[in-house]
């Protein structure tokens, strides 16, 4: 089997489920290669290497085929070519190969008029546009081989009559420290240790929840991790101005989040659930978990797929309700704060497992070959 994953990334950009499925696991049944992309040409020329193609980010509109193809690229040499939330190459693919799968990782389309009714302006226009796109981005669908969504939630966004699969984020046990989790999950910190990391933006309201955090009687500390620079983030910073128990830092790169987020507690996993994110597979909360590290979570549907109330804290999405969970949190017995870190490590490994996710879709894969004959007619498979 070969397989063309194209990436919604340019070519210095890491995520986790791109490198974990498409660019290992998945490697251990079929030949893959992926495509990212250059916004600088001059900087970074497009080119073929390590089994990445890299594409000027232009081709994500117009001229992919043409720019694929001058770099060796061949269409019909995959039995499979996968889109990740790209409409516009699907579009552009989809009449020169059938076996086109669309993967879609968040509602970018939604996003926009989620946040004009949120700021009270342009609803009509962006409704209009939410429409428009929602009935072409649907004809682009129906004609895909299938629809992969980060959870079975995204079918909910679109009319469709093909098969559907989720891939959800997981984690990649390999590079974790197997070490400091063991010591973690064997462990306490005194007082506890609190760590939030990814993203912050008006639509997560990390503010709100902070302010929450803020109001908490008795100690901890809670470290927050992040690149964001925003008005959200400023807000935040005026809190830890007050709070001393707060602290904002500049995002950790990998190798050192990999052994740093090992030696906290509980980490901060609350989303709204609001259409925006009800869909969504958020990959913050699973890192925790599989470091040993408690999430603090509430209702997001996803949530309640992989944890419990033995695998995580969960709270409601409201100032009171997380103050009072936290205060709750910090009068926990230690041996049942043991007892949670040591079940919600054993989950993650159960659930969160790349591996276990990576076989799982090409079992998909393989169900797909064996109801469309034409995908086998490639490198003999």
């Amino acid at each position: 089997m070969r397989i063309l994953c194209i990436t919604d990334k340019t070519y210095n950009e890491e995520e986790t489920s791109i490198k974990g499925v498409f660019e290992k696991y998945l490697l251990e049944y079929a030949e893959v290669h992926c495509v990212y992309f250059t916004k600088d040409s001059k900087a970074y020329k497009p080119c073929f290497e390590n089994n990445r193609f890299i594409l000027p980010y232009s081709t994500k509109h117009r001229k992919f085929i043409q720019n694929f193809m001058n770099l060796g690229g061949n269409l019909l040499d995959y039995n499979f070519i996968i889109v990740r939330n790209f409409y516009g190459i699907a579009k552009q693919i989809l009449p020169f190969h059938k076996q086109v799968i669309f993967w879609e990782t968040f509602p970018h389309d939604y996003r926009r008029l989620y946040e004009a009714k949120r700021d009270k302006k342009a609803i009509w226009r962006k409704t209009i546009e939410y429409k428009i796109k929602f009935f072409l981005h649907n004809k682009i669908l129906n004609k895909c081989l299938a629809y992969v969504g980060s959870t079975l939630h995204f079918k909910s966004l679109h009319k469709l009559n093909i098969p559907i699969f989720s891939l959800p984020n997981g984690i990649d046990f390999e590079l974790l420290n197997d070490e400091a989790i063991m010591r973690n999950i064997t462990s306490i910190n005194q007082p506890l240790k609190l760590i939030y990391i990814g993203a912050i933006d008006e639509n997560r309201e990390l503010a709100k929840i902070i302010e929450a955090i803020s109001k908490v009687k008795g100690e901890f500390s809670l470290d927050i991790f992040s690149g964001s620079s925003n008005q959200e983030v400023e807000k935040i910073r005026q809190i830890t101005i007050k709070d001393t128990r707060i602290s904002l830092h500049p995002p950790l790169p990998f190798s050192s989040l990999v052994t740093r987020l090992s030696t906290y507690d509980v980490g901060l996993g609350i989303i709204p659930n609001t259409p925006l994110y009800s869909v969504s597979s958020p990959i913050k909360a699973m890192e925790y978990a599989g470091n040993g590290v408690i999430p603090l979570l509430n209702d997001l549907p996803e949530y309640l797929r992989l944890f419990d109330k033995y695998t995580a804290f969960f709270t409601q999405n409201n100032l009171n309700a997380i103050t009072q969970s936290l205060e709750k949190i910090l009068n926990t017995p230690k041996e049942h704060l043991l007892d949670k870190k040591q079940a919600t490590f054993k989950n993650a490994q159960k659930r969160m497992d790349y591996k276990i996710i990576t076989k799982n879709f090409y079992d998909f894969l393989l169900s797909l070959q064996s109801s469309n004959p034409h995908t086998n007619q490639i490198s003999g498979d």
